[in-house]
């Protein structure tokens, strides 16, 4: 499929890659810390509901449908940095008002609910202005790297905060779990204050009529690449039917049909994690450049092990349980590459004034997460997780046939220079001077 082997960690000789990374690293020990917490704190409150657990979700992404173009937008025309700092400073804020609702006692439902708009609110600008200054601070042959390392972090730290944040829910309750995160999102800001990056050009005119402007131009791009096309249009089967499982089905799997409980439901994404991370790091040393073959290759991965996985469960134990925990570390490692590869094909497909828009559209798939998450709680409170479960993975299976069989050109996507060489060019930093960590 065509790679191409670099030193596995050249991107961190980059200073504020570094410092991106470092802020990645809380970032993502609070999200999933955040993501066994959470549906755990509405399960509590709801007497185990299904269908509030995938109403909270649909909630946290409906800013995605609202705010998610505007907020690429936005990271094209102002300071990138200034908007990661914005986002991180309002998350601190969340996570304080979490922690003290949950430790004080008084937290209801609505309370999730509202909790779970502000806080996909902040997280739909975080990403676009993110992930769009990765090729303004690394090379070009290192953007992959780049992006597979944050996918990592990401990663490692799913072991890390899921695991942490169930044996603390388990053992000294869902309020401490909430009290680490916010304490957790405050390093992130520190870390982020240490970033220093050029401040990206105004992509067009000031104002309302030329953001929207903007908005519209950044639309046709994206609908007529037909790279940039086809990788919305697999993120959309993507995220509908294979995203679900972290959201809902795996809380719904630890509580009610494996029996594992809080800290079961911890080691689950504990194990998730730990696919991703390998898978991550492969990536990472290997860069392969075949990307838009990869992309719906690992799709068709990703349903066939979430639908194996709900029919292991039907097995009488222990292999009823060991073989579902096993397989969730192959879900866990091709959702890892679905990511980090989309997004280095959308930033690698797009003009660097474009970026944060083209990143922000996918944002709109992420909104079809929401509906796939909602509708799977309802089916799954009526039918059962298992049955719900085998549905959702045999359509990503389907799904990503079909993407691979039609999606021509983002099949035949490299990820390469013009030359058919991946180097640095001249407008791109160099590892050199004060960008490289002494």
């Amino acid at each position: 499929m065509g790679t191409r082997q670099k030193p596995l960690f050249d991107a961190l000789k980059y200073k504020d890659f570094q410092w991106i990374w470092a802020s990645q690293t809380a970032h993502a020990f609070a999200l999933w810390a955040q993501m066994v917490a959470l549906p755990l704190l509405v399960l509590e409150i709801t007497d185990n509901s299904a269908a509030h657990l995938g109403g909270v979700i649909a909630v946290r992404t409906i800013p995605s449908l609202l705010l998610g173009p505007w907020a690429g937008v936005v990271a094209d025309w102002f300071n990138r940095r200034t908007i990661l700092i914005f986002t991180k400073w309002a998350n601190l804020v969340l996570s304080i008002v979490i922690a003290v609702l949950v430790a004080s006692g008084i937290v209801e439902l609505w309370h999730v609910y509202a909790w779970m708009f502000m806080r996909g609110a902040t997280q739909v600008f975080d990403q676009p202005a993110r992930y769009s200054m990765i090729p303004s601070i690394l090379p070009s042959h290192l953007v992959t790297q780049g992006m597979a390392l944050l996918s990592s972090t990401q990663n490692f730290m799913r072991i890390i905060g899921a695991t942490l944040a169930g044996f603390i829910a388990e053992y000294f309750g869902l309020s401490w779990t909430f009290i680490v995160i916010a304490i957790t999102a405050a390093t992130g800001l520190m870390a982020t204050y240490q970033i220093h990056v050029a401040a990206n050009e105004r992509a067009g005119t000031a104002g309302i009529k030329g953001m929207t402007r903007g908005l519209i131009e950044g639309a046709k791009f994206s609908v007529r690449n037909r790279t940039i096309r086809g990788v919305l249009i697999i993120s959309l089967i993507y995220f509908t039917f294979g995203m679900s499982f972290m959201q809902v089905f795996a809380p719904l799997f630890a509580v009610k049909v494996l029996e594992i409980g809080r800290d079961g439901l911890g080691m689950m994404l504990a194990l998730t994690g730990g696919g991703a991370l390998v898978a991550s790091l492969i990536v990472a040393r290997v860069q392969p450049t075949r990307l838009g073959l990869i992309l719906p290759i690992t799709v068709v991965s990703i349903g066939a092990a979430l639908a194996l996985f709900s029919a292991s469960t039907y097995l009488p134990r222990p292999m009823g349980l060991f073989l579902p925990l096993a397989l969730v570390t192959i879900i866990g490692a091709s959702q890892t590459l679905f990511m980090s590869l989309s997004r280095a094909v959308m930033v690698k497909a797009a003009p660097a004034d474009m970026r944060g828009r083209v990143l922000a559209f996918i944002s709109m798939d992420r909104a079809m997460m929401a509906a796939g998450g909602a509708v799977g709680g309802i089916l799954s409170a009526i039918y059962g997780a298992q049955p719900i479960q085998i549905v959702f993975g045999l359509t990503c299976v389907v799904g990503g046939t079909l993407a691979f069989i039609f999606l021509r050109e983002l099949r035949q996507f490299r990820m390469i220079d013009e030359d058919g060489e991946e180097k640095p060019t001249a407008t791109q930093p160099q590892a050199t001077g004060s960008q490289v960590a002494d």
